[in-house]
């Protein structure tokens, strides 16, 4: 546990490896530990660091119920500086909200940040962000089931329905075995409330282009092209438009779940992505100053 604020904590996770620091950041309603499949394959070049976000995982909530995702920047910002790692010496992979705050941690400290794979990162046009309270995935976050009498019942449950019915099967499993907690009774409960999901999407709207200027950072930016959570939306589109070096590899298969759909996939671009390079695997577009 690190303490990033006062009388706020984080669980942050050591997923193993013995090369230089990796920063890994999860989605929203994930934590660090059910990426199980991309984790593997990342902990094979980097010691690979995973915090858990504000009541997420084994993080708690905190009791202002502060979830502005420019606070769970700053938050990212103090468990690098808890890790002591020089400036322009981190790598970092994130997912969703996990890629976001890398990215506003990135621009309010520029040049913490060395090179970045960002799957779908939630940055918003200014004119097209959601005011507080309006983001349409809260009705449905705070309707979700948390709790199911065992793991076996979860998976069988999930196994079938979108989205996690995409998911490969070792992955769905990993996001099973970690994503949620044992009650005294037997059953098994989601590490991440509805309600704590649920307030994180509401803080999500401060997460705009606007805010990223300053970022240097060399930064691949992933696209999943299947239908994403609002069928409006280019998620990862807006940040690729708004950072001066940065690359958009499309995924045509894959959805905002790709890290789970295809873990392999995506840690193999990520790698190249951090070594400096990009497979043939993706279509890339670039906005790269180099």
């Amino acid at each position: 546990m690190v303490e990033v604020a006062d009388g706020v904590e984080l669980a942050l996770h050591c997923l193993g490896g013995d090369g230089p620091p990796l920063l890994f950041v999860h989605a929203t309603g994930f934590n660090g530990r059910v990426y199980g499949p991309l984790a593997s394959r990342l902990v094979e070049h980097f010691t690979v660091w995973a915090p858990d976000l504000r009541a997420h995982g084994w993080s708690p909530p905190p009791a202002d119920r502060d979830f502005l995702w420019t606070t769970l920047a700053d938050d990212l910002l103090a468990i690098v500086d808890h890790l002591g790692i020089a400036a322009g010496e981190l790598d970092c992979v994130g997912h969703s909200i996990g890629a976001a705050t890398l990215l506003l941690a990135d621009a309010r400290r520029p040049g913490t940040i060395r090179r970045m794979y960002g799957y779908e990162p939630v940055v918003w046009r200014v004119e097209d962000r959601f005011g507080p309270g309006e983001n349409p995935l809260l009705e449905f976050t705070h309707k979700r089931r948390e709790t199911f009498a065992s793991r076996g019942e979860a998976f069988e449950r999930y196994a079938p329905r979108p989205p996690f019915g995409s998911m490969r099967a070792d992955a769905l499993a990993s996001y099973i075995a970690n994503g949620f907690e044992d009650l005294p009774d037997g059953t098994i409960r989601l590490r991440c409330r509805a309600a704590d999901e649920a307030a994180t999407y509401d803080g999500e709207w401060v997460s705009t282009t606007a805010l990223l200027d300053g970022s240097q950072t060399h930064v691949a930016i992933g696209r999943g092209l299947q239908l994403p959570p609002r069928e409006d939306a280019d998620i990862g589109v807006p940040a690729h438009e708004a950072l001066v070096n940065s690359w958009l590899i499309t995924y045509p298969q894959l959805s905002h779940f790709g890290p789970f759909e295809d873990p392999d996939l995506i840690a193999a671009d990520a790698l190249e992505a951090l070594s400096g390079s990009f497979g043939a695997s993706a279509q890339v577009e670039t906005n790269s100053t180099r």
